[in-house]
């Protein structure tokens, strides 16, 4: 009889401990704000998904209307997201390198485009990619990631998560897989800025956003007018028989070249200080001979 009396506590015991972890949920989990926001920021509609990489339409983070749907195409929006370049430094000078790769801009002109034509005014666009990049010895597997609308002035609103992060499977000091569940791959938020550590270039149409008389630096603000008038005057006497493709690529090894002579005149007068050092250390190793 006592042993049926001790079982029936242990359950009763069981039971309580039960109810009390569902009221007070799981002291072993995370459970905030900011975890519902990932959730949230990570479910909607799929527009593409690949592994960690996905673009998506979810609902906007903080109360408020954008104006969408926003009647854009496929061009238009390679055209505005080839005109997004970061500040990389390599050798010995800061050069500017492209934002996102060939890949990335073939998906993202593709399905952003598509989901600004769909989106309604309470949704917003997520997305993550990773895409090959040029470093400063060899290729490099970088993130990007952001969140996309159209603002009442009818400007295109992008929030950085993530710019030119590098990007690995295992942690560089430890080895270990990096686990996404705990550690996902996020877009930005109106809620915080997230101070990417590689900048954006601005340019004709393209500005940061102004919060409480400050910039943020993970918000990019674009007037798609302006930047399409833009790329259509920096293309000159073009006739219109270049593919976007190749228009792009003329425009990237330009850029490049300018660059890699700017590293050869830095790397020149690095030799030439150098030369003059030299010259003064033998006369004065000669004139101490003399001595």
């Amino acid at each position: 009889m006592q042993g049926i009396v001790k079982y029936s506590s242990i359950i009763a015991l069981s039971v309580a401990m039960t109810v009390g972890l569902s009221a007070c949920g799981n002291p072993f989990s995370k459970k905030s704000s900011d975890d519902d926001e990932v959730v949230m920021s990570q479910s909607g509609p799929v527009l593409w998904e690949s592994n960690l990489q996905y673009v998506r339409m979810v609902e906007r983070d903080q109360p408020g209307t954008n104006q969408h749907p926003l009647p854009i195409n496929q061009d238009e929006m390679r055209e505005v997201l080839s005109s997004l370049y970061v500040n990389q430094r390599v050798l010995l000078r800061n050069q500017q390198v492209p934002l996102f790769s060939p890949g990335e801009l073939q998906i993202l002109s593709s399905t952003l485009a598509q989901g600004l034509n769909r989106a309604q005014p309470n949704e917003d666009i997520t997305f993550v990619t990773l895409g090959v990049h040029a470093g400063a010895i060899a290729a490099e597997r970088k993130t990007n990631s952001g969140r996309v609308f159209v603002d009442n002035n009818g400007r295109l609103n992008i929030i950085f998560g993530l710019v030119h992060q590098e990007y690995r499977d295992k942690d560089q000091y430890t080895g270990q897989e990096i686990d996404r569940r705990v550690n996902p791959l996020l877009p930005g938020t109106r809620k915080s800025d997230s101070d990417p550590a590689t900048k954006i270039a601005l340019d004709n149409g393209i500005s940061y956003h102004q919060e409480d008389g400050s910039e943020r630096s993970d918000w990019l603000v674009i007037d798609i007018p302006t930047v399409l008038a833009s790329a259509a005057e920096r293309k000159g006497q073009d006739t219109g028989a270049l593919t976007p493709e190749m228009r792009e690529e003329i425009a990237r090894t330009k850029r490049q070249t300018d660059n890699l002579t700017d590293d050869v005149a830095n790397i020149k007068e690095v030799l030439f200080e150098m030369s003059e050092q030299l010259e003064q250390l033998k006369q004065q190793l000669d004139e101490s001979n003399q001595q």
